[in-house]
């Protein structure tokens, strides 16, 4: 477990010495309750009133083989052909990067392979054998196959159980083996005669959106004002994005690597908006406005509840240092609470939508520029979830140290996307 977390420690702690240049540690975190409070309420409604002028274009694909394939938990493999060697019939994705060197060095630094990361897992530990519908719950996308769950449906402890399977997250068995059968994309040439594993049957689904559906569209409950908690693949399709038949696997499996990169990382997210900034000075005071807009992001920005997109203007001195009281954010997210009972605002932005912080303050006697950024909290609501259990810590009595991990991981995982200095007069 510890190996497949530490791939990614690297890249967070190299972006977190970039951010530190620019944003002090001690500044995290400070989206104040008041402004999430005050949101106006034409912005707090901004979805309910815009989402049906976006019409279908694209109809939802029906697929028997896509619901058969991700039933879950996916069947137990059971025994491996005669005369497969072990290589050949495990499941463990180290012995698939053996021949799939690059696919494989995509997944390991990918989040598919921290599906069971220190926050899930830190909490299901703790669950085994007392709260089973719960893992199974968590389990039907962070950790597929039944070789994964510990116990089964009716509380018997799994036989076919794998621990350092379960570790491993979404592996590359979760999407294409069924009964040690390979499925994968069609691909150009003649199938290879004595290939391993008998080679693979092709199918177009691993190339359509409705591939992700089961995992990046909650089906079941979770809904607040009239929208699914999470709900990716419709916000896609109702996008031009779709009609054009621009996939998610054009945008986070490009050429057919396994990077999966979403809104952790800078350039992904980079690509997907455009922030401009405009400022107006009077004798004593100054104004602003920080616009960000959704130009190349093909479903909101930026999707799910779980990140937050924070909008930042504060005035600085000549040492660059931010004066206090001058500092005013705004939010571009859905806030919903831990309890996933309410939602405070939603003011993600489907393709082509903006939203603006207005900036109006006094001008300090220190001040020389206005900084205007834009920052990613890729993980807003865990670290929001993780504090609410780590304030009752004999609620986990084995997987404590793996929730305080996540949370620390909530907050490292921040980054500055974008930041423009405007001198003043």
């Amino acid at each position: 477990m510890a190996q497949e977390e530490d791939s990614i420690l690297p890249k967070v702690a190299v972006l977190m010495v970039v951010v530190a240049a620019v944003v002090s540690a001690n500044r995290w975190g400070n989206f104040g309750k008041e402004t999430r409070e005050t949101l106006p309420a034409e912005v707090q409604n901004l979805h309910a009133a815009t989402l049906s002028e976006y019409e279908e274009k694209t109809p939802f694909v029906e697929s028997e083989w896509l619901d058969q394939h991700f039933t879950v938990p996916v069947p137990a493999q059971e025994e491996a052909p005669e005369g497969w060697p072990e290589i050949t019939a495990s499941l463990h994705p180290e012995q698939c990067g053996a021949c799939h060197p690059t696919q494989y060095a995509d997944w390991k630094d990918s989040w598919h392979a921290i599906g069971m990361g220190p926050g899930i897992l830190g909490q299901m530990v703790d669950w085994d054998g007392t709260n089973d519908e719960k893992t199974r719950q968590c389990s039907r996308c962070h950790a597929p196959l039944a070789e994964q769950w510990p116990f089964l449906e009716d509380g018997v402890p799994n036989p076919d159980f794998d621990a350092e399977m379960r570790a491993k997250g979404l592996t590359c068995a979760g999407c294409h083996v069924r009964a040690h059968e390979r499925f994968g994309p069609p691909k150009d040439g003649d199938p290879i005669e004595g290939a391993p594993h008998d080679g693979f049957t092709a199918r177009e689904e691993y190339n359509d959106s409705r591939f992700c559906y089961g995992c990046h569209d909650f089906q079941h409950g979770n809904g607040l004002e009239n929208k699914k908690l999470q709900e990716t693949y419709e916000e896609w399709r109702r996008t031009s994005y779709a009609a054009e038949g621009v996939t998610c696997q054009t945008c986070h499996m490009p050429k057919g690597r396994h990077l999966f990169k979403g809104v952790h990382d800078l350039e992904m997210v980079k690509s997907g908006f455009t922030a401009t900034v405009e400022t107006s000075e009077e004798e004593r005071s100054i104004g602003g406005r920080l616009r960000v807009e959704n130009t190349g992001t093909g479903h909101r920005f930026p999707t799910y509840s779980t990140p937050q997109v924070t909008l930042v203007m504060e005035q600085v001195d000549a040492d660059g240092t931010a004066i206090k009281g001058t500092t005013q954010t705004d939010a571009i997210g859905r806030y919903v609470t831990p309890n996933l009972k309410v939602e405070r605002f939603d003011t993600r932005l489907m393709p082509g939508e903006s939203h603006a912080l207005e900036y109006s303050a006094k001008r300090s006697k220190k001040a020389v520029a206005l900084t205007a950024r834009v920052e990613i909290w890729p993980d807003e609501a865990y670290r929001r979830f993780y504090e609410i259990k780590l304030k009752k810590p004999e609620r986990h009595p084995i997987g404590l140290a793996e929730v305080q991990k996540a949370h620390q991981h909530s907050i490292d995982s921040r980054f500055v996307a974008w930041e423009q200095r405007i001198e003043l007069e």
